[in-house]
């Protein structure tokens, strides 16, 4: 892209890998439709209740850094028939848990610097964290129990089915990706399963590459200290990053370093931006659902917009009070050294020990 503007090439190159993130969302289903019911079964071994999904998506989305690219791969393995939708939505209210890996690793090594500057990353770190365990102990046992989620995607699924139109978009995006039945032709299923995974990570961190550079530069934090002046502008403001640039994890770790070196305050804001960032960051799972043109994908889509959507509106009116157990969560788990590696890894442990035990 020598030659071509900053501006240009940003442009570019996120036109480009968001192309790849639709081929990737083609290769992932066409490779499970071979596999089938061979892929079916390992699924199955891994993920055999609402429990285990639920910490397999908070593992696989702490491993991928990514919601969205987790997210994408089991509408996916949804759309192809390989993964029943119930377990698809135990592993989507996981996933939003997973994101909050990243920011709290960047936090931890907020040690090297001053006491001052870690307890202030420390706030944008527990704001993510706590926000997603409490969501997650609360839509936990109602899917457990009661199933509400996995209804809301039947439901949604019914709604979508009578949308004529969406059965097109498959058809399209043959088209416009000839080169993957050909690929297919002589490769094996699983590595295409492989290279999808891989090209959708890349894509998606394509996308993040050459967007996250705008709100990274210095002569940008001007613009994102105003954002943090009042509320509804946090809220908005992470809606729209998010949109532009399709991660949670990247648009939460960036608050970490201008919290720390005093950029941004933290105080009633940060909040309202993660539960507009949660809601932006749908958008690239609906375009993955889209791909698949099928009815059951977008009523997987429709869970995790519910779960964020649902998220703000319980948490956007206890701005205040939430803040207040931020800011003692945050130095009390930043009290040592030894205390924050403590939590770090028990929190961190729990998925892992969890999927262990059903695994024995």
């Amino acid at each position: 892209m020598r030659g071509l503007s900053s501006r240009n090439k940003g442009a570019v190159g996120s036109l480009v890998a968001i192309y790849f993130f639709v081929s990737s969302i083609v290769l992932i289903k066409s490779s499970a439709v071979i596999l089938g019911e061979s892929l079916a079964e390992r699924i199955v071994l891994l993920i055999r209740d609402t429990t285990s999904g639920v910490f397999a998506g908070w593992i696989t989305t702490a491993l991928l850094h990514s919601s969205g690219a987790f997210d994408s791969i089991i509408v996916a393995f949804v759309s192809s028939g390989v993964m029943p939708l119930s377990l698809a939505v135990a592993t989507i209210i996981g996933a939003e848990i997973g994101t909050t890996v990243t920011p709290f690793l960047v936090s931890v090594l907020g040690y090297i610097r001053k006491r001052g500057q870690l307890s202030a990353s420390f706030n944008v770190t527990m704001s993510h964290v706590l926000y997603n365990l409490f969501t997650l102990l609360l839509f936990y046992p109602i899917e457990l129990f009661f199933g509400t989620f996995t209804k809301i995607a039947q439901r949604g699924s019914s709604i979508f089915v009578k949308v004529t139109w969406l059965k097109l978009i498959p058809d399209l995006l043959d088209v416009a990706t000839p080169w993957i039945d050909v690929l297919l032709a002589f490769i094996p299923a699983w590595i295409g399963l492989i290279i999808g995974g891989a090209m959708l990570i890349t894509a998606l961190w394509g996308v993040e590459r050459y967007m996250t550079a705008i709100f990274s530069m210095p002569r940008s934090w001007n613009l994102i200290r105003a954002t943090f002046a009042k509320p509804v502008r946090s809220f908005i403001a992470g809606f729209l990053f998010t949109v532009l640039v399709p991660s949670t994890t990247v648009m939460v770790s960036l608050l970490v370093p201008l919290a720390a070196t005093g950029v941004i305050g933290v105080e009633y804001y940060v909040l309202p931006y993660i539960l507009g960032a949660n809601i932006g960051t749908v958008f690239d799972v609906m375009m993955a659902a889209l791909a698949t043109g099928d009815p059951v994908s977008l009523g997987v889509w429709l869970v995790h917009l519910s779960i964020n959507v649902t998220g703000a509106l319980i948490f956007l009116p206890l701005i205040k009070p939430f803040s207040r157990l931020v800011r003692w969560t945050s130095e009390t788990v930043s009290a040592s050294p030894k205390r924050t590696l403590f939590v770090a890894i028990v929190f961190h442990a729990i998925p892992v020990l969890v999927i262990a035990w059903y695994l024995l």
